[in-house]
């Protein structure tokens, strides 16, 4: 069974090369299904509530506030707040994906900081950041960041896209974003909530990065009719193995 990773690829090689587009939409969406999802999946949304951060010695040091991704979907590094229980008081950090260790849930997320090893990182100085930016370049490190961090060029934030207007693909709303499911280290599929088009509950679809366009404001287009869209069956969180309440 092709996993969800590859049928994201395979819907922006159709977006952006394929006369036959309706057609083969039709095709991806005849073959997806959430299996993978459900197995090996998991919630971005569920993460920002119920994530603990823990540092290499097991302890609780703090909490996730954002994922950043790469607009190919590609998950960079995270964003989590920690130290409250640290003389420091309450610091914004990046830890690079790779830096981070999931458990078989979202219970915990582990990084590379303790209490004895965040003075290697300066909590006064972020001056590698532009005026509170941070680049692509700049998720290869850990290092503090502002709480209220933008995201620059070819890269996003998971609370850039969560909350946006879905559009199909005659430009009509569909309804929003309500999450991320990620797989393997990049997005498997957004879930949207078309509750105001009349589609009650959630559904899944492939990530089709060419429908993320800073220019067009708070929202993101998706490549399908309505026709296609009503081939998907709704996503049930109570499948994803991951999820945590």
């Amino acid at each position: 069974m092709m996993n969800c990773t590859r049928l994201a690829a395979s819907t922006l090689a159709l977006v952006t090369a394929s006369p036959l587009l309706a057609q083969d939409n039709v095709e991806v969406l005849a073959r997806w299904n959430y299996s993978t999802l459900y197995t090996s999946g998991w919630s971005v949304e569920n993460m920002f509530d119920v994530t603990e951060v823990i540092d290499a010695n097991g302890e609780a040091i703090g909490d996730v506030e954002n994922v950043v991704f790469s607009d190919e979907g590609e998950v960079l590094g995270l964003i989590a707040e920690v130290g409250g229980v640290w003389d420091i008081g309450d610091t914004h950090i990046h830890i690079p994906w790779e830096e981070v260790e999931m458990g078989d849930t979202v219970e915990q997320a582990m990084v590379p900081v303790t209490e004895e090893t965040i003075d290697q990182y300066d909590v006064f100085d972020d001056d590698w950041l532009d005026e509170g930016t941070i680049t692509q370049a700049d998720t290869d490190a850990t290092e503090p960041v502002d709480d209220d961090l933008a995201a620059g060029p070819n890269i996003f934030k998971a609370t850039d896209l969560i909350g946006d207007y879905a559009h199909l693909s005659d430009g009509v709303r569909y309804g929003y974003i309500a999450d991320i499911i990620v797989e393997d280290g990049a997005i498997g599929a957004l879930v949207t909530d078309a509750a105001t088009y009349g589609r009650r509950g959630y559904f899944a679809y492939p990530y089709d990065y060419g429908g993320v366009s800073p220019a067009t404001g708070p929202r993101y287009d998706m490549p399908y009719t309505a026709q296609e869209l009503d081939t998907i069956e709704n996503f049930d969180y109570e499948q994803l193995q991951s999820r945590s309440d």
